[in-house]
């Protein structure tokens, strides 16, 4: 029995619940699209079912928050601040950008959404905290997709953001304006999130390097999420080094965010790099090479980048883990839901034992219920999607997808027991056009191509880093690395290594 698709009237009762102002025309389509939808829903079916388990800030405000209307060219920014640190410390005198879905106390955070214009955090996150005590200087705010949502940069109630080396170009998302900033030499560091691939995609469409820490390693708190399981924040930045320099101030432990263990395992990670790579095992997955969405000339930019790293001394060995190809379609069900517990929690969820910022939780609830209609339909897919699902299938397929993520896990897991990272490219394509003025069927099918291998890691929880490779006519290419939970450090040498085959 296939699931039977929703009805319009089943559509606009839906879109009432969540105060989405749906258009006639909206019902029609969003019927269609969440019908579409319902083939992942198709794909977690198949599987069966899995076998149950038993189981104060720093720094100083020099100048406010100003919105930025002239002098970026890439719209890389919303908003531009100065926020100084500490006198001295470890990335004394950097200037850092940061990804405005990220507190910086006193400055106006939108998450790049006309539904959050006019929030200004009270608090800094501690990412920001701590890269203000170590020296760190904060310039501003960087553009987004609304809410977090597509992955190429185009959604951002303030426009998209244009890629550095074309500016017919997006910048990859969610965090395109962070990665822009890194590229055009406009800051030494970004923060970027990562849902499914928001720091790593930029980083493989503008050629600068982006890592997804281990799940946790990181703390999330003061930073807006989308789901607590596959949230996380990292630096962008011009080079592994600066990425790994940042990454030994970011991590570590803070008692209010319940996606890290006690304790959280850290290492000094810059004096981590040696590039010695000559006792390395990669396994090359080639599910991530075979997608619908690939692009032969990207894979094979990746491969030379391998090969690079097997000249290197590193053994390099094609493997198969079939589940790969269904990660997308897991991650779609999972997300839906999961996404829609965290709406329906004025933006954090409930049931966990973190820290809630009562300020957002207020502003947020009120925001998308004066101005959910805002929402671009990326978001508004997703939430009726889950809706849908979760009223007419009782959450079962969700429960389902959970189910598989562990099993994603583990098969990721027995990979990594035998070899020291996995590898693929960071995202299948290169740099897509901006296309203006697209429907919303167009939209959506631009969208979230480009998470199709990044997003697995999401799930999984697993270190992941994209490192640029040789580009394609001018537009750069990502080579994806992955390791252990908590093998940052390894994840990291391989790229620095091969950074400097470059």
């Amino acid at each position: 029995m296939t699931l039977r698709p929703p009805t319009e009237a089943e559509i606009r009762a839906l879109g009432e619940d969540l105060h989405l102002d749906l258009t006639d025309e909206e019902v029609a389509d969003y019927r269609d699209l969440v019908t579409d939808t319902l083939d992942a829903y198709e794909t977690v079916r198949g599987y069966g079912h899995p076998a149950d388990e038993p189981t104060g800030p720093a720094g100083r405000l020099v100048e406010p928050g100003r919105r930025v209307r002239e002098g970026d060219p890439l719209n890389a920014w919303i908003t531009r601040c100065t926020v100084a640190g500490a006198e001295d410390g470890p990335l004394a005198g950097w200037d850092v950008a940061v990804k405005d879905n990220v507190a910086v106390a006193g400055v106006e955070m939108t998450c790049g959404s006309q539904v959050m214009e006019g929030y200004v955090p009270e608090r800094n996150a501690t990412v920001v905290d701590r890269l203000l005590a170590a020296g760190a200087r904060v310039v501003g705010k960087t553009n987004m997709d609304d809410m977090a949502f597509t992955g190429n940069g185009h959604s951002s109630a303030f426009g998209p953001t244009r890629n550095p080396h074309d500016e017919t170009r997006l910048t990859g998302g969610s965090s395109g304006g962070s990665a822009a900033a890194v590229v055009t030499g406009e800051v030494d560091l970004a923060l970027g999130g990562d849902q499914g691939g928001s720091i790593r995609i930029p980083a493989a469409w503008t050629g600068c390097v982006g890592h997804k820490p281990t799940h946790g390693l990181v703390p999330y708190t003061g930073c807006v999420g989308v789901e607590h399981t596959i949230d996380h924040v990292g630096p962008l930045a011009p080079d592994v080094e600066t990425a790994a320099r940042a990454l030994s101030v970011l991590a570590g432990g803070d008692g209010r965010d319940p996606r890290q263990p006690a304790p959280v395992p850290t290492e000094e990670y810059g004096a981590a790099l040696d590039g010695d790579v000559s006792e390395l095992s990669v396994a090359v997955v080639e599910e991530g090479f075979d997608r619908p969405e690939s692009d032969e000339r990207v894979n094979a930019r990746v491969r030379d980048g391998l090969g690079e790293l097997e000249s290197l001394g590193a053994t390099v060995e094609r493997v198969s883990l079939p589940m790969h190809a269904d990660a997308a379609d897991v991650s779609t069900v999972a997300f839906s839901e999961g996404f829609l517990a965290a709406v329906s929690g004025e933006g954090l969820g409930h049931n966990r034992k973190g820290w809630y910022d009562t300020t957002w939780v207020e502003a947020f609830g009120k925001y998308r219920r004066a101005q959910g209609g805002e929402f671009p339909p990326s978001v508004k897919l997703t939430l009726l999607a889950g809706a849908y699902t979760s009223e007419q299938y009782h959450s079962k397929y969700y429960a389902e997808a959970m189910n598989l993520r562990r099993e994603l896990t583990a098969r990721y897991d027995e990979l990594l027991a035998e070899h020291d990272l996995v590898a693929m490219p960071t995202t299948p394509q290169l740099a897509h056009e901006w296309v203006p003025d697209q429907d919303r069927f167009g939209f959506i099918d631009d969208a979230w191509g480009s998470l199709a291998n990044t997003c697995a890691f999401n799930m999984t929880g697993h270190p992941s880093l994209s490192v640029p490779v040789e580009p394609v006519d001018g537009l750069p290419v990502g080579l994806m690395l992955t390791g252990s939970h908590f093998d940052d450090a390894t994840v990291l040498n391989a790229g620095y290594a091969l950074e400097r085959t470059g």
